[in-house]
């Protein structure tokens, strides 16, 4: 598991530190990856919240484009677990 945002190195290690992240974030600050996966958010200014689940040969294996946090663990495992 992978974060990606657009906020800055900085603001990304609150981020970690004030949730105890176990996982890598990357910058996208120039939000390339963002634009690249189509999560931006309306105007542009920031990114959605989206989960993209990659399969081992690196082809996007589900999307959830606009995250709903209650339910969201469990419907990607649930995934997970369909697609293995």
């Amino acid at each position: 598991m992978v974060g990606v945002s657009a906020d800055k190195p900085e603001r990304q290690q609150s981020f970690i530190d004030a949730f105890s992240l176990t996982f890598p974030m990357i910058p996208d600050v120039e939000k390339r990856v963002i634009d690249d996966y189509g999560a931006r958010a309306v105007l542009g200014i920031v990114a959605k919240r989206s989960t993209f689940l990659i399969d081992p040969d690196g082809t996007v294996a589900a999307t959830w484009p606009a995250v709903v946090i209650e339910g969201h663990v469990e419907d990607v495992i649930a995934t997970i677990c369909r697609l293995s």
